[in-house]
């Protein structure tokens, strides 16, 4: 993989990755909720059950239960347990977990999937340069799709990425709807963070005749910077959703 300079940090965190919670999170999700094996209103195995099935810990087993009701898949009951909710209709999104839309849908039992796929390589505009920290006229690659959450397009994605960062080749072979997703589990990208923005706009014509039911025009405009560790800007995605069928969420702490 090519290599350019730029900002290192001085830090001894490990690469981004994904968190064995996160990981039992999401299996418990695909292997009960989103398949209807544990139906809404029921409840899923126990601690101790799912440690057996999954072979963690009681701890990292809280943790995964703990994401589940943090995205409104599932109440917790003392001395009952985990109770599956009915699912919403419409995709829940944590703003401040570094995760892709289709991650976050397959996660609430929704089926996704994507349409009107195209990669191209384009020459970076002056908006690519400033966002990417890269010279105008860089080459990169642009990915541009539409997403089918319960057979309705709900969703335009622009992505943008610097051609000197990536394994173009690896990247289209991994792909599977989300160039987000293959980022985060290649360990060479070394992720970090994303800085997001999310502002109501309307949609272009383009966009109007894709989303499906959105006859105003008017879409939510998700606006993101994704960095590495050594501080290089790697992905600027943009996506425009239907609001009728996302609801962000995200924790508010008091400041000390």
């Amino acid at each position: 993989m090519a290599k350019r300079g730029g900002r290192i940090f001085a830090t001894a965190k490990s690469p981004a990755k994904r968190s064995l919670s996160d990981d039992v999170s999401r299996r418990i999700a695909e292997d009960y909720i989103a398949t209807k094996k544990v139906a809404a209103g029921d409840l899923l195995p126990s601690e101790a059950e799912l440690c057996t099935i999954y072979n963690v810990s009681r701890i990292t087993v809280r943790a995964a239960i703990r994401s589940l009701w943090d995205h409104g898949l599932i109440s917790v009951r003392n001395g009952v347990g985990a109770i599956v909710l009915p699912r919403a209709n419409e995709v829940t999104h944590g703003l401040d977990r570094l995760a892709s839309i289709d991650t976050f849908a397959r996660q609430t039992g929704h089926k996704v999937e994507t349409d009107h796929l195209t990669w191209e390589d384009i020459a970076a505009d002056a908006e690519i340069s400033q966002k990417l920290q890269i010279p105008v006229g860089a080459l990169v690659l642009r990915v541009t799709r539409s997403k089918i959450v319960d057979n309705l397009t709900i969703a335009w994605i622009i992505d943008v990425l610097p051609h000197a960062l990536i394994d173009k080749k690896s990247l289209q072979r991994k792909f599977k709807g989300s160039v987000l997703d293959v980022l985060l589990d290649d360990p060479r990208y070394r992720l970090d963070y994303a800085d997001s923005e999310v502002k109501p706009c309307f949609a272009d014509d383009k966009i109007r005749s894709v989303l499906t039911g959105n006859t105003d025009g008017l879409v939510l405009h998700l606006d993101t910077v994704t960095m590495t560790f050594d501080g290089l800007p790697i992905l600027w995605g943009q996506i425009w959703l239907d609001p009728g069928h996302f609801r962000f969420s995200f924790h508010r702490r008091r400041f000390p």
